[in-house]
C-alpha cells in the first residue's frame, strides 16, 4: 500500500516542527512504522528531526533574499513559487520516489502558512503531492492562543478558508494540550458548534459576525471528534496516529 503523506499545516508557534519530530519518534519505537519526515520551510535555522528530505539543500530563505534581493515575507512568497516550480523535481527525491519503503510521510510547513497555503503556486505542490500518494492535512491549532470563543472562532475559520483552498482532506488537531487556556471551547467548537451560541457576548460587529462563523463552523466540522496532544510531553500520539489512519478508512468513524 503506498506511504501515507500527512502535511502538517498552522500558524506560526502552533507546533507544527515539533509535532512532526515527536510524532516520527513515537510512531517509530511505538509502532515500529517507517515514518519519513519532511522539510519544507526554507527559513528554518534548526530541525529536532532528520529529514529524509530537506527544502534547504534546493535553497534557504537567505539564499533567496540575497539572489533576488527580497525581505523575509517576500522571500517566503519566492520560495513558495519555486516550490511549486520544482515539485516534480522535490517529489522525483526520497522518499517520495520510493514511497513503497515507508508507511508514514510526514511533512513540515513553513511558519508563515500564508505564505505557503494562500498561493495559487501552493495547489501546484499540493496536487502533484495527493497524485504520488494518499494524502492528508493535519491542520494544527494552537491550545495555548484559544482563551476565548473568538479566538477558537478564528483559528477555526483558517481551517475553513484552507479546506476551500486545498481541496484535501484536513483534520485538526490540537497542540499543546499541557498548557491549553480553555479546552472546552475548543472541544465545543470542534464537536457541537451550536452550543457556543449561548456564551456569545460582546458588542458591535463581534457579537453580530461570530454567531454567523459558529454557522459556518457547523457547516464544515464534518464528522470529527477533538484530539488533542503534547508535543512536548509526547501525549496522546496514538489518539493523533488512529483519527489519520481513520481519516483514510471509507467505513471509518471520526465521530
Amino acid at each position: 500500500m503506498p506511504a501515507v503523506s500527512v502535511v502538517f499545516v498552522g500558524p506560526a508557534g502552533s507546533g507544527k516542527s515539533s509535532l512532526v519530530a515527536t510524532y516520527t519518534s513515537w510512531a517509530t519505537r511505538k509502532l515500529l512504522l517507517r515514518v519519513a519526515p519532511v522539510n519544507l520551510d526554507p527559513g528554518v535555522e534548526e530541525l529536532k528531526y532528520k529529514p529524509v528530505f530537506d527544502l534547504r539543500e534546493l535553497f534557504t530563505l537567505k539564499d533567496i533574499m540575497r539572489m533576488y534581493g527580497l525581505g523575509p515575507n517576500g522571500a517566503f512568497i519566492k520560495a513558495s513559487e519555486l516550490l511549486a516550480e520544482r515539485s516534480r523535481e522535490i517529489l522525483s527525491k526520497p522518499p517520495f520516489s520510493e514511497l513503497d519503503k515507508w508507511d508514514l510521510v510526514l511533512v513540515d510547513t513553513p511558519g508563515q502558512m500564508e505564505a505557503f497555503l494562500f498561493r495559487p503556486s501552493s495547489n501546484v505542490f499540493l496536487s502533484n503531492l495527493r497524485r504520488a500518494s494518499n494524502t492528508v492535512v493535519a491542520y494544527v491549532i494552537d491550545a495555548s492562543a484559544v482563551a476565548k470563543i473568538t479566538d477558537a472562532v478564528f483559528l477555526w475559520f483558517l481551517y475553513v478558508l484552507i479546506q476551500i483552498k486545498t481541496g484535501l482532506l484536513i483534520v485538526p488537531v490540537v497542540n499543546k494540550s499541557d498548557i491549553a487556556l480553555n479546552p472546552q471551547i475548543i472541544q465545543t467548537l470542534i464537536e457541537d458548534p451550536p452550543r457556543l451560541m449561548e456564551e456569545v457576548d460582546g458588542e458591535g460587529i463581534a457579537s453580530e459576525i461570530i454567531p454567523e462563523l459558529i454557522e459556518i463552523a457547523e457547516k464544515t466540522r464534518g464528522p470529527l471528534r477533538t484530539v488533542m496532544v503534547s508535543a512536548l510531553r509526547e501525549d496522546d500520539m496514538e489518539k493523533l496516529h488512529t483519527l489519520l489512519h481513520e481519516a483514510f478508512c471509507v467505513c471509518g468513524d471520526l465521530t
